[in-house]
């Protein structure tokens, strides 16, 4: 009997230890299952959260083809608008919001090397102070207001606010040795050398810029006959602009026959901007952007 029970008990025992190995065999695998559950979940959801990276990113790339695509890229908008004060943000930015692509700036350095937007050294048109922005500080030409009662902007402001968003035409007034040294410095400071294009109407200007500029794209602001025939051989000329009196379909062939673009200034009509559409023009300054840009984009369906 006593030997019977002792059957019976191990009996039980090794039963109770299979159930028990059964009961954490299947834990183990519930375990495993879940943890390969989760496992799954977490990959599907970092895969939908790259998906969705990935369409982000798709969709602002094409807004910003869009909006590129968009831009006016044959309109230099000089001086901004003929609407707002000469040279100031508001200017510019009506300029940007009606879709011109470019802004031409020309700029004049302070006493201190500071470059500022104006096309005279000479305050007095600009401001109605009779100084010369080159003999004046800083801080005395930060104390001017301009004709439209605004602080004179600085070339860096323009920079500034518009990155790079658009192009950039810097105008080169005044070709002295520390006017191209500071314009040197502003683009190397800022690294938009690839948004920017130097205008000038003396040869010294962009020829002594080609060695440290050389990939800078370089127009050249023609004023006569005479310098037109030299400019059409001048390698370091990208881009010949004539006036508007000397605008013709065969003088713009003759530009791209030399391997240059053409550019017209300045062009403030629907005739005229019409016209150098039709003859072929690769682009044009206007102090009429919102036209200018209409105009284009009528031409261009």
């Amino acid at each position: 009997m006593k030997r019977t029970r002792r059957v019976l008990s191990s009996l039980l025992l090794i039963a109770l230890m299979i159930s028990l190995c059964l009961i954490a065999g299947v834990y183990i695998v519930k375990v495993v299952r879940d943890r390969a559950e989760q496992q799954r979940q977490a990959e599907a959801a970092v895969e939908e959260t790259v998906q969705t990276e990935d369409e982000v990113e798709a969709e602002a790339s094409q807004v910003e083809q869009q909006a590129e695509a968009s831009k006016a890229e044959k309109v230099y908008a000089y001086r901004g608008s003929s609407e707002d004060g000469l040279y100031t943000m508001a200017a510019y930015e009506k300029a940007v919001e009606a879709g011109a692509g470019t802004i031409a700036i020309p700029f004049v350095v302070s006493k201190d090397g500071t470059l500022y937007v104006a096309d005279d050294d000479y305050a007095e048109s600009l401001t109605g102070y009779g100084g010369y922005f080159s003999g004046m500080s800083d801080g005395q030409i930060d104390s001017l207001e301009t004709k439209s009662g605004t602080k004179v902007l600085k070339l860096g402001d323009v920079f500034d606010k518009f990155g790079k968003d658009v192009r950039y035409v810097i105008e080169m007034k005044y070709t002295s040795e520390r006017n191209m040294n500071a314009l040197r410095e502003m683009l190397e400071k800022y690294g938009n050398e690839e948004s920017v294009s130097i205008s000038c109407q003396y040869f010294r200007g962009l020829r002594s810029l080609e060695s440290s500029l050389p990939d800078v794209q370089k127009i050249f602001i023609c004023q006569d006959e005479a310098a037109f025939g030299e400019s059409r051989n001048l390698n370091y000329i990208d881009t010949i602009a004539v006036s508007r009196d000397f605008m013709d379909e065969e003088v713009c062939r003759d530009v791209h026959e030399h391997g240059k673009k053409f550019s017209v200034w300045t062009l403030n009509t629907e005739e005229d901007i019409k016209r150098a559409l039709e003859i072929g023009a690769d682009s044009f300054f206007t102090d009429e952007a919102a036209i200018a840009v209409g105009v284009e984009a009528g031409a261009a369906e």
